[in-house]
């Protein structure tokens, strides 16, 4: 073999190595948005769907009536977004509670907003679309949730990642809807968009993966679903590669190492960091990316879910992480967290038809998720 071959055959070898190595990197550094008008599911489909019900917690949250028209529709807070810590010390213990006092607006604001889009999927009413479109345009012009300071207040930065997961979610639901103008649309758009680069630029520690927590995920959820109504690839690869993060640092039994640093909320915040990360699955899977089958470090999602079941079953497995009695649990007989609903629709099988007894829901996810996700029929 001659010299030049040699040269030509080590350069491909070395082009080959660089190009897997950032792909491992980065498996998301190509990923685009194919449909802004997709949502997390999709809704006409579904609606045809729910039409011949037979699923009695179906047919349950098909009977829930709230919606935005019957909703209390609350004005944009004036002044500045000051919120009291969740908790009165530290990351656990008891909660303060100022913070929920202080949080008011924003929790009506996500309720008329998501059980407006819930009642939208339900029924196809032009009027909730509009209803949602016309509450978010008034929070738009006001230009809610621009005025705060990570330093001035943590919480309500955290807040934001809630409230602007919520109401994104809930407006991709209805957004395409006819009786919503384009020009209304648009200004709600632009809008999110303003809210969620604000939200990173308040980040303290920018580019530290090692601080990455719950929160980091709700705001990739942020990202991913204005990415995704705004056609803004970039965006949406932000909350991809998040993703990707998230599910390769977690522990080899499945627990993700920043929630298990929580005493006696460790199982809850396992729980609460899973619910931002299957949204993201579940909007990516609208742009033909499969989150759930992805693997980094050895690790799927799954792993975690797994780890969740395992640990709720046998609460000694949380003993290397917290002494403390936790206080959460699958299988407490308290409804489960609504991202199951996503879960089960996928994974269906025990433990979770021991555990689904009710119709669930969760502003902070869009809203009704059985309406959304729940087999509309059998049980």
């Amino acid at each position: 073999m001659n010299r030049n071959r040699v040269l030509f055959l080590s350069s491909l070898l070395l082009i080959v190595s660089t190009v897997s190595v950032r792909a491992e990197k980065n498996p998301m550094d190509k990923a685009r948005v194919i449909n802004p008008s997709a949502s997390f599911l999709d809704v006409p489909a579904r609606r045809a769907e729910l039409a011949s019900a037979t699923n009695p917690r179906v047919l349950l949250a098909l009977n829930d009536k709230r919606g935005c028209l019957n909703a209390e529709e609350p004005a944009p807070p004036v002044g500045r977004m000051i919120i009291p810590h969740h908790y009165l010390s530290g990351s656990n213990g008891p909660v303060n509670p100022e913070e929920a006092k202080a949080t008011i607006p924003y929790r009506k604001l996500q309720a008329a907003a998501t059980d407006g889009a819930s009642r939208y999927v339900a029924t196809g009413d032009h009027s909730e679309a509009a209803c949602v479109a016309n509450l978010l345009a008034k929070w738009a012009a006001a230009r809610a949730l621009l005025d705060y300071s990570y330093k001035e207040s943590s919480q309500a930065w955290y807040q934001v990642e809630w409230t602007l997961s919520s109401i994104s979610l809930g407006f991709s639901v209805v957004q395409a809807d006819s009786a919503i103008p384009a020009n209304q649309r648009k200004a709600i758009l632009a809008w999110m968009h303003d809210v969620t680069d604000y939200m990173f630029d308040q980040d303290p520690h920018p580019g530290d993966h090692a601080r990455e927590n719950n929160h980091a995920y709700w705001r990739a959820l942020c990202a991913t679903s204005v990415g995704i109504l705004t056609s803004d690839d970039k965006l949406y690869r932000r909350g991809l590669e998040q993703y990707v993060r998230a599910i390769g640092e977690m522990n080899p039994d499945g627990s993700l190492p920043p929630e298990m640093a929580r005493h006696e909320n460790a199982l809850h915040y396992q729980s609460f960091a899973l619910t931002p990360l299957v949204m993201i699955a579940e909007l990516a899977s609208r742009q033909g990316v499969d989150l759930y089958g992805i693997r980094v470090n050895g690790h799927t999602i799954a792993d975690a879910v797994d780890f969740l079941v395992r640990a709720s079953d046998n609460l000694d497995l949380m003993k290397q992480y917290a002494s403390e009695p936790q206080t959460f649990s699958l299988i407490s007989g308290k409804n489960p967290p609504a991202w199951t609903e996503f879960w089960v629709a996928r994974s269906p099988g025990k433990p979770w038809m021991d555990i689904l007894s009710k119709p669930l829901s969760d502003s902070n996810i869009g809203g009704n998720a059985t309406l959304y996700a729940a087999p509309a029929r059998g049980n």
